[in-house]
């Protein structure tokens, strides 16, 4: 445990993505404890006020201040600014690994070019991990921890939970008779492969998440049997934890986090392969039972929940154990 007189996390100006709830999360929890902590955004030179959809975590952004006795938390996609970092102490809270690897994950040689690229723009080091062995870093998923793992970089973890307002008044959604035969997914996670689904099963509803308000999209998970990601998953995904609390039954691939058994863990049965031969027939059979026989497969999900609702309790407790004074 180390004690700092003020602990800054840096997102990027107006975004508003799952990530970034995450960075301000983070401040609001931090502050909860008692421990001094702020939100700033990067670039540092610029105004800016914190987005409508996180002003609940916080009120007003700070400016950078790289002095001794503070911690600056940068997300991985911002590696450079952490090194800049003079008097502070700089981290990096690993949130997607993909995103710092400029990585899709379907070609190995294009997703090399996409770091080169960056790296020519300076905004990834040319050392790659090794060039940030010196900073301190936490992991958000076990996926991260397994990155970091093998390139022998020392790591926290630290797994934060979703927004409380899905952990609140959740069991009306847990009925089978609230949900209709739909599936939801989100559109830029390889809709190569959703899109071929969607094709080979036109007797399915298949519903894009886009466009909705935090309000509708709560409503729209609420009403569906099922949520669909084929995708590579970067980290601990929000929409999936978001979906289960909110009674869909999670059909995933088996790529990046979705992989291990700590980040999403669903039972296996409801992680398809998607190189498989059989993949068409296991998704119809899986979903077609999921209409059939909704409140099973619901309940199927009930330790997967159980897992998710005790997030901030966990959550709190690392930060406690991190940095807060005794």
């Amino acid at each position: 445990m180390k004690n700092y007189k003020k602990i800054q996390v840096v997102s990027l100006n107006s975004a508003v993505t799952g990530g970034p709830e995450a960075l301000h999360h983070l401040v609001h929890e931090l502050n909860s404890l008692g421990i001094r902590a702020e939100i700033i955004y990067f670039p540092f030179d610029q105004d800016c006020t914190v987005p409508d959809q996180y002003t609940d975590f916080c009120k007003q952004p700070g400016r950078l201040e790289d002095c001794i006795g503070n911690l600056v938390v940068f997300p991985e996609i911002l590696p450079i600014e952490a090194l800049k970092i003079k008097n502070a102490d700089a981290a990096i809270w690993w949130l997607s690994v993909d995103n710092f690897l400029v990585s899709k994950k379907i070609n190995s040689l294009i997703d090399k070019m996409h770091f080169y690229q960056k790296a020519l723009r300076g905004q990834r080091p040319w050392g790659g991990l090794n060039a940030l062995k010196n900073l301190t870093h936490y992991s958000q998923s076990r996926y991260s921890s397994e990155f970091l793992q093998t390139a022998g970089i020392k790591f926290v973890e630290v797994f934060e939970p979703i927004n409380n307002r899905f952990l609140t008044n959740n069991s009306d959604h847990l009925n089978a008779r609230t949900k209709r035969n739909e599936i939801l997914y989100n559109p830029i996670k390889r809709f190569d492969i959703t899109s071929s689904l969607i094709k080979s099963f036109p007797d399915i509803i298949f519903t894009p998440l886009k466009g909705f308000t935090r309000d509708e999209l709560s409503k729209k998970l609420a009403t569906s049997k099922a949520y669909i990601d084929f995708g590579h998953h970067p980290g601990r995904d929000r929409l999936p934890r978001e979906a289960s609390i909110l009674g869909c039954c999670i059909v995933t691939g088996q790529l990046g986090a979705a992989k291990n058994t700590v980040d999403i863990s669903i039972p296996s049965q409801y992680k398809l392969d998607h190189t498989s031969p059989s993949f068409f027939q296991e998704f119809k059979i899986l979903i077609s039972d999921i209409f059939e026989n909704t409140q099973k497969h619901i309940d199927l999900f009930q330790d997967y929940r159980s897992h998710i609702i005790s997030e901030p309790i966990v959550f709190k407790q690392t930060l406690t154990k991190l940095f807060q004074k005794s």
